[in-house]
């Protein structure tokens, strides 16, 4: 019988520092009254606008979990939650119109939860984790796209350091935004240029690779 795993989990080793990295998919249960508390945090609330009422926000949460061109994650780091991610597919949204798209390209969109862990050093482990996570998991990605809101002095810069591409700033429905695009050989390139790598110990059977 076919085990499936419903998890990835991995260290990300640099030097004498490892960190452990799980994701796996939300759960609504589980995992909405952390994500509303997430929403309200001042860091995050101008950027996401989800700031609901918990019945409204609910509602959203549903709405997320059940689409067919996305998928959305909670990643943990040594064993504490502390991300959101969503892979989404970019040939069904509109974003696909404001750049050269290419087969094989993923959208993401994230979330660092916990302020403690937006200190430099926190916040490029936990989004490299995330690249590294979507790379494995869909395996037809080449290339990961991120439309980070031109404000977000954290997240740009933390993905260029990471081996994105910014191409152009693009005004959407509802913000104005940074549009990044990284490679999965430019990102594994400045992995190795510091010395640093992943050992993966499990990873989750996917029945929706079909986003790329």
């Amino acid at each position: 019988m076919l085990h499936t795993v419903n998890e990835t989990e991995f260290f990300i080793i640099d030097g004498d520092k490892v960190d452990n990295f799980l994701f796996r998919p939300v759960d609504f249960e589980e995992d909405i009254s952390t994500l509303h508390e997430w929403m309200h945090q001042p860091h995050i609330a101008p950027f996401w606008k989800l700031n609901l009422p918990m019945p409204e926000f609910k509602q959203w949460l549903k709405q997320s979990i059940e689409s067919d061109h996305k998928d959305i994650y909670i990643g943990s780091i040594n064993g504490e939650p502390v991300c959101y991610l969503i892979a989404y597919s970019i040939e069904k949204d509109p974003i696909k119109e404001y750049y050269e798209y290419q087969n094989g390209d993923l959208g993401m969109h994230l979330l660092i939860g916990p302020r403690s862990h937006l200190n430099r050093e926190d916040g490029i482990s936990i989004i490299r984790s995330m690249i590294l996570f979507l790379f494995d998991h869909y395996k037809g990605a080449r290339r990961i796209i991120g439309e980070p809101d031109i404000r977000n002095r954290i997240v740009i810069p933390i993905l260029k350091k990471l081996g994105g591409n910014v191409i152009s700033q693009v005004h959407l429905e509802n913000k104005k935004a940074t549009l990044i695009v990284g490679e999965k050989d430019s990102v594994i390139s400045k992995m190795k240029e510091c010395d640093i790598r992943a050992e993966w110990l499990k990873s989750m059977n996917s029945q929706r690779n079909e986003l790329v």
